[in-house]
């Protein structure tokens, strides 16, 4: 067989634990020493890095004092949100750039590090974490109650003022936030009502205007013309029918006064004879009056009346002209020979005066009452007309009115949620712990150090171990030669000590225990100087020792 075969073997056959214990024996320096660098630059790690110490504030987010169903506050985000936002306006680069110039928070890196580094680093340092409370919902249901403001810096004493700073910058930022939320909302609600009230304004000046130009043909006055409209119409029929006993009584004195003037006592039953022209225009100037009241005087019907009418009049003023001259003469001499014919005469021309004054009276007087009449029907013919387009500007004026009524009632709750705002009555944010200097370091967490740093060295040493023992190929025991050449050794010779293997066989034992105690009183110097006095924490074992009931007295 080969010697890669034998090795093969060899590598495959098991150890015992006298053959590890031999190899831990063997190679217990190769162990060490990895153990005791790696351990020493752990140690230096955990204690050459500068301590991180933070320094925090509890800040409670206190819900609204007066009921919501009494006034409503404008500011109705979610607190988480509010927070949100009022990081990103506490963090900005120059509220940063100023607490780092005014705490010397980078005194070092000032120098060095450009002005985003530091904003950047500082952002880091900085930590705001929102504490919720669960109501049944799951976690889309958590409320938010509070949050944790921290800042972590090497000095604990900076850490406490920045955190103070901080925490200063939030609570202010917030009344700043919710009190230019609510004066912007009333402020907006006071134009918004502004604008209103100018439209308002002019509505009313258009429905001012338009009732003033059409003031005669008003829906509301529509009742009053109609009845105006009756007592006319009735005046006009009174009138009518006074006319036509005054022309009645006028023919009659014509009659008469054709009997007088032509010798006839009226007494003695003698009548004139009517003439036929007379007789047609009585008739034409009955129809114009029945059709009046029917018709206006625009109507064709009327005016086909009343140039009917006319041309019989001119007609009958000159048979009458001409029958005058006849009855002047008759008249003279009726005059001359019978005086109670003249007194007759005499009493019925007054009479005919006072007839023909009377009729032109009542005819202008009828003239006035149709012409009011036709005035009136026009305007209530005009009203509907109106009464739509006052509806429409009514109904625009009242949509405005309406929208400034409800933006009035807005604004006035405005106001209250300003009031309860500038008041701080709203919800608002509580300092419940302020910040207080830190004692204990955050970082780095030696203890987990220690714990990494140690598996890591003890992995290493223990690997460097089997390393050696693998890449070694010496033979050190007969099971070793007997594997390898498959044949029983004829003999076995033990290892003979002498007085030199003695002494490296004490100075190894004391460089084991040495080495060890060298390295425990350099951790033990570096946390008494480094991280705190041995005698701190040995009163701290102590203390929580005797807790524990640990100790045996």
């Amino acid at each position: 067989m080969t010697t890669d075969t034998y090795e093969q073997e060899e590598q495959a056959s098991p150890l015992d634990l006298n053959q590890i214990l031999a190899i831990a024996k063997r190679r217990f320096f190769y162990f060490l020493i990895p153990v005791v660098i790696a351990g020493s630059i752990v140690v230096a790690i955990a204690f050459l890095l500068p301590p991180r110490y933070e320094s925090y504030a509890t800040v409670l987010v206190e819900s609204q004092q007066i009921p919501v169903e009494f006034v409503q506050s404008t500011v109705t985000s979610d607190p988480n949100q509010r927070i949100t936002v009022i990081k990103q306006r506490v963090m900005t680069r120059t509220n940063l750039l100023r607490i780092v110039d005014k705490y010397n928070v980078f005194a070092e890196e000032r120098k060095r590090l450009s002005v985003t580094k530091l904003i950047e680093e500082m952002q880091r340092l900085v930590s705001v974490d929102v504490i919720t409370a669960e109501n049944g919902q799951g976690r889309r249901g958590a409320t938010t109650i509070a949050f944790r403001l921290s800042f972590q810096h090497e000095n604990p004493q900076t850490a406490t003022k920045v955190a103070n700073e901080l925490v200063t910058l939030f609570l202010s930022e917030n009344v700043k936030t919710r009190t230019e939320r609510a004066s912007e909302t009333t402020e907006f609600l006071e134009q918004e009502a502004q604008k209103l009230k100018e439209q308002m304004i002019i509505a009313e000046a258009a429905i001012s205007n338009y009732k003033q130009l059409h003031r005669d043909n008003l829906p509301e006055h529509l009742n009053l013309r109609l009845s105006r409209l009756e007592r006319i119409q009735a005046e006009i029929k009174a009138l009518e029918q006074q006319l036509i006993n005054l022309r009645e009584e006028r023919r009659y004195l014509d009659v008469e006064m054709a009997s007088a003037e032509a010798g006839e006592d009226p007494s003695a039953g003698s009548q004139s004879v009517v003439s036929d022209t007379e007789k047609e225009l009585n008739l034409l100037k009955d129809a114009l009056t029945t059709a009046s009241v029917k018709l206006t005087d625009a109507h064709p019907d009327i005016k086909a009346l009343k140039r009917r009418i006319g041309m019989l009049e001119k007609k009958l003023e000159d048979e009458l002209s001409t029958s005058q001259e006849d009855n002047d003469i008759d008249r003279k001499a009726a005059k001359s020979t019978n005086p109670k014919i003249q007194r007759l005469l005499d009493r019925l021309q007054i009479r005919i005066s006072s007839n023909t004054a009377s009729i032109q009276k009542f005819e202008k007087d009828l003239t006035e009452l149709r012409a009011k009449a036709s005035e009136i029907e026009e305007r209530v013919l005009k009203t509907p007309e109106v009464e739509r387009e006052l509806i429409t500007l009514a109904r625009n004026h009242r949509e405005i009115f309406e929208k400034y009524s409800e933006l009035q009632a807005k604004q006035g709750k405005a106001q209250l949620a300003q009031n309860l705002e500038e008041e701080k009555k709203a919800e608002r944010f509580i300092l419940l712990e302020p910040p207080v200097t830190p004692t204990e370091p955050v970082w780095p967490d030696r203890l987990k150090i220690f714990g990494i740093g140690g598996f890591l060295a003890i992995a290493s040493g223990i690997g460097t171990a089997l390393l050696v023992e693998l890449v070694d190929k010496r033979i050190r025991t007969a099971s070793e030669l007997e594997t390898l050449l498959k044949r029983p050794p004829l003999v076995s010779i033990p290892y003979i000590q002498t007085h030199r293997d003695v002494q490296k066989k004490r100075y190894r034992y004391g460089m084991v225990l040495l080495v060890p105690t060298l390295m425990g009183l350099g951790v033990l110097a570096a946390i008494h100087v480094l991280y705190k006095p041995l005698d701190v924490l040995f009163y701290r074992v102590w203390v929580y020792l005797e807790k524990l009931n640990l100790l045996p007295f």
